[in-house]
């Protein structure tokens, strides 16, 4: 908690929304309806008898570093553990007071893997923070479909600054227009939705999509069936070499005895 204070506190300009090490990124994901949260007196020791009654024991932060201690249901907090992320946004209700939140830590006891505490962190709609927002490709790249390229793409999100009412779930990104190898779309190609702001500049000439040459195999099938043939070549020489040799009688043989004999 105290470090937790300490982040916020360092921040200058417009806040950014700092959890231990990490800058707050967001994607809007869909996981469940919303989730309710019960206030809670129980502390200490005395939060077993909440474990007992199949509540999980949890805190809700806000950007003024305010706390409340509050629980949730026990097969909520075990749906959340298996498909929400620290990336995804959801929508809370404590009593008749509803927010927008992300879970900032799951505490998880290492012998059982029991749900032991959960920490939230609630969002400011109003207050422009970082999030991550992924690029979804559309259309048909025509050097894919003529067999000229491959798509490749090498940017899948982008970092922004937004308010939590001017966030996107994704951004588009059309691949229609990319008929030949070499051709890329980088982000200052594409329209970005009205009050986001790119966190680094850099990201302006950044490539999302590119179209790469196919490589002829050919080439590569001619080299390695010259490679067999010089194996194949190599052996037989060998096998005939031994050929030879098993020829040639040695002294001492039943047969160059015989020979001998006879002469």
């Amino acid at each position: 908690m105290l470090k937790y204070i300490e982040l916020f506190k360092k921040g200058q300009g417009i806040p950014q929304i700092l959890l231990p090490n990490n800058i707050f990124f967001a994607i809007l994901l869909p996981v469940m309806d919303k989730i309710i949260l019960q206030k809670r007196e129980l502390v200490g020791k005395k939060i077993k008898s909440l474990r007992n009654d199949n509540l999980v024991p949890a805190v809700i932060y806000n950007s003024k570093a305010e706390s409340t201690n509050v629980s949730i249901d026990k097969g909520t907090a075990v749906q959340l553990y298996k498909t929400a992320t620290s990336t995804t946004v959801l929508d809370i209700e404590i009593g008749k007071k509803e927010c927008k939140a992300i879970i900032k830590d799951f505490d998880i006891d290492p012998r059982t893997d029991q749900i032991l505490h959960i920490a939230f962190f609630q969002i400011d709609p109003k207050v422009p923070m970082i999030f991550t927002i992924p690029f979804t490709l559309e259309g048909v790249s025509p050097a894919v479909k003529n067999n000229l390229g491959i798509l490749v793409q090498v940017l899948d999100s982008l970092t922004v600054r937004c308010t939590l009412d001017q966030l996107v779930p994704n951004i588009m990104v059309d691949v229609s227009n990319l008929g030949l190898p070499g051709q890329t779309i980088c982000v200052n190609d594409i329209e970005l939705p009205k009050n986001i702001e790119l966190i680094h500049e850099n990201d302006a000439t950044a490539t999302i999509v590119t179209i790469t040459q196919l490589q002829k195999i050919e080439v590569i099938e001619e080299e390695v069936e010259e490679a067999e043939e010089g194996e194949e070549g190599e052996e037989g020489e060998e096998g005939e070499g031994e050929k030879e040799e098993g020829d040639k009688k040695e002294p001492g043989t039943e047969e160059s005895n015989e020979e001998e004999s006879k002469k």
